[in-house]
């Protein structure tokens, strides 16, 4: 294949990566844009969504097992509540278990006594702009244990989508630059533009360094 037609041949498919990958990236991207801009002035009333919070406890009925085993309690009881989640500080006792079922917008701390078979739930919901916003720093990672992977298949689905989502927008960002660089003649504030921006990011970064 001679070079001229290589060339074009790349340019072709860059458009063209370019195109579907801005589409299906796009609700993505304005996903964390939204929740990126609600961390950062949850001020605003229509975000203030801690104050409009939910808090309630609930008291079931459980089944306690003959041989409790610590590791697989949680999920045990989490079956028979019907709730889902990140499983976290599990603390258990001769007598009772207790931990947090994590997911976003929602926080469930469960405690379940062995001798009368109950469990008491302290539930804590938010509305749906404090769904976005935990949507941000969503990992399923615990501060505490940082070796501790997550154990929610939504959480490991939201972790890889939000790894096609950085790689995603690493590629549009190379693919915008060579787009750019074939008509580059045409636009004389490219450059400017290109070095402002690693400028900027380099300024940033330094600061980081220095404090």
């Amino acid at each position: 294949m001679k070079l001229p037609l290589l060339i074009e041949n790349i340019f072709y498919w860059n458009r063209k990566f370019h195109i579907h990958a801005g589409l299906f990236l796009l609700l993505f991207i304005l996903l964390f844009f939204l929740s990126g801009l609600f961390l950062n002035h949850n001020q605003w009333k229509v975000v203030s969504f801690w104050k409009e919070r939910k808090e309630s406890e609930i008291i079931s009925q459980v089944i306690i097992p003959l041989n409790p085993d610590t590791a697989a309690l949680p999920k045990y009881f989490m079956k028979q509540l019907k709730i889902s989640g990140e499983i976290r500080n599990i603390k258990s006792t001769a007598a009772s278990i207790n931990f947090r079922v994590i997911k976003p917008g929602k926080i469930e701390d469960i405690q379940v006594d062995y001798k009368n078979g109950m469990s008491v739930r302290k539930e804590l919901i938010l509305n749906w702009w404090g769904k976005i916003s935990n949507l941000h720093t969503f990992n399923g990672s615990d501060k505490l244990n940082p070796q501790v992977s997550p154990n929610w298949i939504i959480t490991r689905l939201w972790r890889l989508t939000m790894d096609i989502t950085a790689l995603g927008l690493i590629l549009l960002c190379i693919s915008s630059w060579i787009m750019w660089y074939r008509v580059r003649k045409s636009y004389p504030f490219g450059m400017i533009i290109l070095i402002s921006g690693i400028s900027g990011t380099i300024f940033f970064v330094l600061l980081l360094r220095l404090f």
